[in-house]
């Protein structure tokens, strides 16, 4: 697992100015909130809403600040670290989404999974799933979001920082595939334009709700 032992390092190297970055930056997302505030519809009381490759803990804020019980995973550990500093209230752990072996079966009511999915190769997006699958309840809802299109947008820098990240972008039909590949049942699916370039990158972003069968 080089490429995501690589991929955390990058993400350490950027933590602290990541989280200065997007730690407030639902609120210039009305939609994104919205559909946040879906998941939380959806879970009732099923159980914890994972805030799975949370960053700095921004989704699980909002989350947690409307009434749900949440939790934040992330492969990164400074990531987790600036998460622990910004939100001492909530429960954050480092892990792999490949292989969330300190997440028993059956762990979570829902996931929101924000982007989490943009370094996965095409290859491995199903195992991804498949593993978010196994730590959801039955019945558990699944929000993810990410980037419209096909093509891999390389960084080498961030913040001044020296870095190798391939930011994957995927079509709305090819995640539905690999969503049913991996045996969720698809609820909703949902595009929207990009907000101004001074609020996000101008990429077309899809959110997909989705439930564990």
């Amino acid at each position: 697992m080089n490429q995501r032992h690589n991929l955390q390092n990058n993400y350490d190297s950027v933590a602290e100015e990541y989280a200065k970055e997007y730690s407030d930056e639902l609120a210039k997302k009305p939609f994104d909130r919205k559909m946040l505030e879906l998941v939380i519809e959806k879970v009732g009381g099923r159980g914890v809403i994972c805030d799975m490759g949370c960053g700095p803990g921004q989704i699980a804020r909002y989350l947690h600040d409307r009434g749900a019980e949440v939790c934040g995973i992330d492969l990164s550990l400074a990531m987790i670290e600036q998460a622990r500093l910004l939100h001492p209230d909530i429960p954050f752990h480092q892990g792999d989404m490949l292989n969330l072996s300190n997440v028993a079966d059956n762990s979570f009511g829902g996931i929101a999974a924000f982007y989490s999915m943009i370094h996965i190769p095409r290859d491995l997006v199903t195992k991804a799933l498949q593993e978010l699958k196994r730590v959801l309840r039955p019945g558990g809802e699944l929000l993810l979001t990410f980037h419209l299109g096909q093509e891999i947008v390389h960084r080498d820098d961030w913040w001044g920082k020296q870095v190798s990240l391939d930011f994957i972008f995927f079509e709305t039909d090819e995640m539905k595939d690999f969503l049913e590949s991996a045996n969720f049942e698809l609820r909703e699916v949902i595009e929207r334009r990009p907000y101004p370039a001074e609020v996000e990158y101008q990429s077309r972003r899809a959110y997909i709700f989705a439930t564990k069968r």
